[in-house]
């Protein structure tokens, strides 16, 4: 029995040690850690803050914070605040919050909200919400919301809506409806909607409609 609880007891401990940069991964279920330079799995309902390099893969409806130049890995209902300088996978029904220069990779139907100069690649049905001078390159099915002064270059069969003074490049099929002071560059078969004071610059095979004080220019070539 003595020994029984003497394991158990190195078992604790070790996991302990590795939340500060030792050797083995902590593995959290429910309620809130913090993991500083190390490897942690979570799962369920887990909390974790994560710091100084720390490699986090979460699953299930956990919530991650993450800060400095953490990497995680987001999967099931995941919650991530990803900040600073960051990188995050997200896949399945993830969602994600990217501040200051924060980078997101994202997949499935992952719903991403980005600003303050974080970037983000977006694949599949991702929803993805950019302000604040944020940007993403966007493939698929994607759909994105574009406010500010963000970029937004699109692809595949993605939709638009920019707002403000947002800048989108358009290509493929990609659908795009341009409010405010956008600016609009269009290739290939794409659709494009511009309202207010929208510029469009578009090849002859893009499909514009202007809309109150909106302009169109043709691209040279």
């Amino acid at each position: 029995m003595k020994a029984k609880a003497l394991l158990i007891g190195i078992s604790l401990s070790c996991s302990s040690l590795a939340a500060y940069g030792f050797d083995k991964t902590s593995l959290f279920f429910y309620g809130q850690h913090e993991v500083h330079g190390a490897s942690a799995i979570v799962r369920e309902t887990g909390h974790v803050d994560a710091f100084a390099n720390a490699d986090v893969k979460a699953y299930d409806q956990a919530v991650i914070k993450a800060y400095d130049t953490c990497s995680v890995e987001a999967y099931g209902h995941t919650v991530v605040y990803a900040n600073a300088n960051t990188k995050t996978l997200a896949f399945d029904n993830t969602r994600i919050f990217a501040g200051n220069s924060a980078t997101v990779d994202a997949t499935g139907s992952a719903n991403v909200q980005a600003s303050g100069n974080s970037v983000v690649i977006a694949h599949g049905n991702a929803n993805i919400i950019l302000t604040n001078n944020a940007s993403v390159k966007a493939y698929d099915n994607c759909t994105v919301f574009a406010a500010d002064n963000c970029t937004v270059e699109a692809h595949g069969n993605v939709t638009v809506m920019a707002l403000g003074a947002a800048t989108v490049i358009a290509k493929d099929n990609a659908a795009v409806k341009a409010y405010g002071a956008c600016t609009i560059d269009a290739t290939d078969n794409t659709n494009i909607d511009a309202y207010e004071r929208a510029t469009v610059t578009a090849t002859k095979s893009v499909k514009v409609e202007l809309h109150d004080s909106a302009k169109e220019v043709l691209a040279k070539g």
